[in-house]
């Protein structure tokens, strides 16, 4: 595997493919279409809790169905993507996936039962959990081969969930809560309308004569799998506020409003981050991106321990894009730097698994962690992003020797 990392803006084959500027154009909109419609209907997915409670599910049942896409995450993602990647279905892939998803949720309100709606999420959350990873390993097969800029693909992604949040309370205002199923659905096959227009993965690709690599030259690339641990520690570290931070607010008299607004200053800073990072980066080591993330989580976690007052509270929200520059667009951006085409998926799936686990973890463990006081709940988070440091610092050791 390479031990050197090459300027992200300029991660490429050696033997470029035929085309222009223009065409690299033509496809770096195409993906940023697909991106905005893929996470369209991520916004809808808040009210999934509310739905499932008009459906008569209890709280109990509600945690239950919420957590199944994180844990079969672990189990699911990983052998499905290594396989696309493999056979060259990466874009196929992803049209499978939003297809059978739409029609999974067709079935929905027809579950009347506890038991029929965790089958029902079980299937669901299977398909559902390929798709971003899928659109992110075919974005970074783009971005090799035509010189693309992975942030400014990806930005459109949040742009599409910020859209998306305002326009579901919108539509359950006018529809009701039991359209939420429909309406997902029908957002899921938006992706359907770009996907034709963008090219195979042959096209993107230069395939090894014996079919690609194995798991294994991922495994052995030891800078690569410190990289993925570390972010899947880094974003593991944002476990209590997405459980909890919602609720803290509110219980310090945060109006609804104001607690959206501060959602979407956060998201709103990784718009910035994947819009301008790769460029600041330069011709730098991603790997600073997670060095500078992971101090500046441990500063938002440990303000966070202080039930801060609302501007201090837009300052920790504005500090996500840094969360999002060491557990996103770095490791992203080292998998398009080290890994073969073929195995990109693989990667991408690998690192899912990672992130999924560790949130997992995390998540589960937060309820405990609240119950022993806020204060003390942020500054494991705190502790966690800090504890990622020794973990990367031994992919500079291993590069060194």
């Amino acid at each position: 595997m390479a031990a050197t990392i090459p300027d992200p803006q300029q991660m490429t084959h050696t033997t470029s493919l035929p085309g222009d500027r223009v065409a690299g154009r033509q496809l770096a909109t195409g993906v940023s279409l697909l991106y905005l419609a893929l996470y369209f209907h991520f916004g809808f997915f808040a009210w999934m809790p509310v739905w499932l409670k008009d459906a008569g599910s209890s709280a109990t049942e509600i945690g239950t169905l919420i957590s199944i896409p994180l844990i079969l995450r672990i189990l699911t993602v990983a052998p499905f993507a290594a396989w696309c990647g493999r056979h060259g279905r990466v874009r196929n892939g992803i049209a499978l996936t939003v297809l059978s998803a739409a029609v999974i949720l067709v079935f929905f309100p027809q579950a009347t039962t506890h038991w029929s709606r965790l089958a029902l999420f079980l299937v669901f959350s299977i398909i559902w959990d390929q798709i971003p990873v899928l659109m992110d390993a075919y974005a970074i097969l783009t971005v090799r081969s035509r010189k693309l800029d992975f942030g400014r693909l990806r930005v459109w992604g949040s742009i599409a969930v910020i859209a998306s949040s305002g326009l579901a309370g919108w539509v359950i205002e006018k529809l009701g809560i039991k359209s939420l199923p429909w309406a997902i659905a029908v957002l899921l096959l938006f992706p359907l309308a770009i996907l034709p227009l963008l090219p195979r993965d042959s096209a993107l690709v230069h395939a090894s004569p014996n079919g690609g690599g194995s798991w294994r030259e991922i495994f052995r690339d030891r800078t690569l799998m410190s990289v993925l641990v570390t972010a899947s520690l880094l974003m593991g570290s944002s476990g209590v506020i997405t459980g909890f931070g919602s609720i803290q607010w509110k219980s310090a008299g945060i109006h609804e409003s104001t607690i959206g607004i501060l959602n979407a200053i956060s998201v709103s800073s990784e718009i910035v981050i994947f819009t301008f990072g790769a460029k600041l980066l330069g011709k730098r080591d991603p790997r600073i991106m997670m060095v500078i993330g992971a101090l500046f989580s441990a500063l938002r976690w440990a303000i966070m321990a202080t039930s801060p007052a609302l501007p201090m509270l837009v300052f920790a929200q504005i500090l996500q894009c840094f969360l999002v520059a060491g557990a996103l667009l770095a490791p992203v951006l080292m998998i398009a730097s080290r890994v073969e085409d073929i195995l990109v998926p693989s990667a991408q799936g690998l690192y899912a698994v990672l992130l999924g686990a560790t949130l997992a973890a995390v998540i589960a463990g937060s309820g405990w962690l609240w119950q022993l006081g806020p204060a003390k709940a942020y500054l494991a988070m705190a502790v966690l992003a800090l504890l990622s440091l020794p973990v990367l610092a031994s992919s500079w050791r291993r590069a060194a020797a």
